[in-house]
């Protein structure tokens, strides 16, 4: 069987502000259990639809990703077949790989958008939209390269897809999948002595932020970060902590905890301030009926030999969870399977 290979591509964004629309298409010919036709789509490097020719299942999240993929289909049998007439060596088995796609400043404006092809694992042409030609990558793709540019309606289509209606389909994309509301950041803690925790949830992780910040400047020294955590909505929540231990009453409003989102370009800041702290006394009053959960784990971590901070951590996240009623049950669960896991 051919060995089948997607082009690699190593993309460098100096800014969060850039957005990209790829297509990962593969057409293939005597590879058993392989379909005819498999195309993948991505935005920001999140899978958003895909399609299989031998099943006839389309599997989009999105109209413009479907449409792609039925007009695609077509274009790369017909370039499929070209490829095999002008083999010069003719073997059963072949692959059609197809990258292509567009990114998109947000800030600048600035589009830029490219369509390349490798034949049986190897480079084959590159569409090149200023000059309005193919450019051969290896010597085989030069029959070919000739045959392309001489269907003048296919090379007017391919660059009008890719140059206007990919960047328009992009910012429609971003446009309806930037979230309409806004992350929840709120202030928690244990006890007067235990670490404050900012914890923000309802986000998107490819690109935000969440920091302490002392004078408006950022602050480390005595800050803890907790991991990204999945909530049941697709959306994630995460933790920072900071250690008030020995810090004076009339240094708290010096800090403020600040949720800093790329995706829609609005920070949340929440100052340091007790009045805003919300505690574990609090937590059991609001929901006096989920409070077998918190002493369920609290045994599990301590017969887990979870203790100090770490114990802590994770109570703050079960607090968060009893909060905001999210995956309350999963959570616990979860500590009850690692419970038996250890014994």
């Amino acid at each position: 069987l051919c060995r089948i290979f997607f082009l690699q591509y190593i993309y460098i964004f100096f800014s969060t502000a850039k957005h990209s629309l790829e297509y990962f298409c593969t057409a293939a010919s005597g590879v058993k259990e392989f379909p005819e036709f498999v195309g993948v789509a991505t935005v920001d490097k999140d899978f958003v639809g895909s399609c299989s020719m031998i099943i006839h299942r389309k599997e989009p999240k999105h109209n413009v990703i479907k449409k792609f993929f039925e007009e695609n289909s077509k274009e790369m049998r017909m370039y499929f077949l070209e490829c095999q007439d002008n083999e010069r060596f003719y073997t059963s088995k072949h692959v059609l790989q197809q990258h292509s796609g567009c990114e998109w400043d947000d800030e600048t404006g600035e589009t830029k958008s490219f369509n390349q092809y490798a034949y049986d694992g190897e480079d084959f042409l590159k569409l090149d939209l200023l000059k309005h030609e193919w450019t051969a990558l290896t010597e085989k793709a030069l029959a070919t390269k000739l045959t392309w540019e001489n269907n003048k309606v296919v090379l007017k289509h391919s660059e009008d897809f890719y140059s206007i209606q990919c960047p328009v389909w992009l910012r429609k994309y971003m446009t309806l999948s930037l979230p309409k509301i806004l992350p929840s950041v709120s202030l928690l803690q244990r006890s007067n002595s235990s670490l404050v925790s900012c914890h923000a949830t309802g986000f998107f992780p490819d690109m935000v932020d969440l920091f302490w910040m002392k004078d408006g400047e950022e602050f480390h020294e005595d800050v803890e970060k907790g991991e990204i955590l999945p909530n049941n909505d697709e959306t994630f929540q995460m933790s920072i902590y900071l250690n008030t231990s020995s810090l004076p009453p009339k240094d708290w409003k010096k800090f403020s905890c600040v949720f800093q989102s790329f995706r829609n370009k609005k920070n949340i800041t929440i100052s340091l301030d007790k009045t805003k702290i919300r505690t574990n006394k609090a937590t059991y009053v609001k929901n006096t009926g989920l409070g077998w959960g918190v002493g369920a784990a609290v045994i599990i971590l301590v017969a887990m030999g979870v203790s100090g901070s770490n114990m802590f951590k994770h109570l703050m996240n079960l607090q968060s969870c009893l909060l905001t009623q999210k995956f309350c049950s999963a959570f616990i669960y979860a500590y009850i399977i690692q419970f038996f896991l250890v014994l």
